[in-house]
């Protein structure tokens, strides 16, 4: 089955958005959001867009969401391994990559090996 592409950033699927442009690990933006985003760099708005927002999103939409960012969330985790892999392959100590996670040289130890 096929995967349903959606905006990671306003959660519209595939079919209701004009463009969708793919990004490392599985993130994915749509035309209305980069709309937004260039207005926002041009300082033409300010702050997140309530369309950001899935608090504000109808609930059929949340429940539609549900598989795809379930699966971009495991797409991200897989990119989020490789990255680490080629940091370890490059010499990189647990605790050098434990401090840019946030997290003990153990708990990187043990969520990547």
């Amino acid at each position: 089955m096929a995967r349903t592409l959606h905006c990671s950033f306003c959660g519209k699927l595939e079919d209701e958005i004009r463009k969708l442009a793919a990004g490392p690990g599985g993130i994915t933006i749509c035309d209305e959001c980069v709309e937004i985003c260039q207005a926002i760099m041009h300082g033409e708005a300010t702050g997140i867009s309530r369309a950001f927002d899935p608090k504000t999103w109808p609930q059929e939409r949340l429940l539609a969401l549900l598989k795809p960012v379930n699966a971009t969330a495991d797409v991200y985790r897989e990119h989020l391994q490789t990255i680490v892999e080629t940091l370890r392959t490059q010499d990189v100590s647990w605790g050098v990559i434990a401090k840019h996670l946030g997290v003990s040289r153990q708990t990187a130890w043990e969520r990547f090996t």
